[in-house]
């Protein structure tokens, strides 16, 4: 029998966690209402952070903090998705 490959989801969940700051810095607007795109290191990251949570508190939203705590989170949901993958790949190999 064939065993499932766990590396999938990390990997997958990893890219997952570079694409949404990609997305946040491409496509987002900082609370000052520059793009972050022309914004650039701790500017950058900070603002690309908030986006991703919601806004800055002061607008309403999640903040930096918000915006960590769910890019902290991608990978947690990735190793879910391997332990899965070994939990039904060994339940196969017992039950085949």
């Amino acid at each position: 029998p064939k065993l499932a490959t766990p590396n999938k989801g990390v990997l997958i969940m990893s890219f997952i966690t570079s694409a949404a700051m990609g997305i946040a810095t491409t496509f987002g607007v900082a609370s000052t209402g520059a793009e972050i795109a022309t914004l650039s290191g701790a500017a950058a990251n900070s603002a690309a952070l908030a986006w991703l949570g919601g806004g800055a508190i002061s607008a309403g939203g999640g903040g930096m903090a918000a915006g960590a705590a769910l890019l902290s989170a991608i990978p947690v949901v990735g190793a879910g998705i391997a332990v899965a993958g070994i939990g039904y790949g060994l339940y196969k190999l017992i039950s085949d």
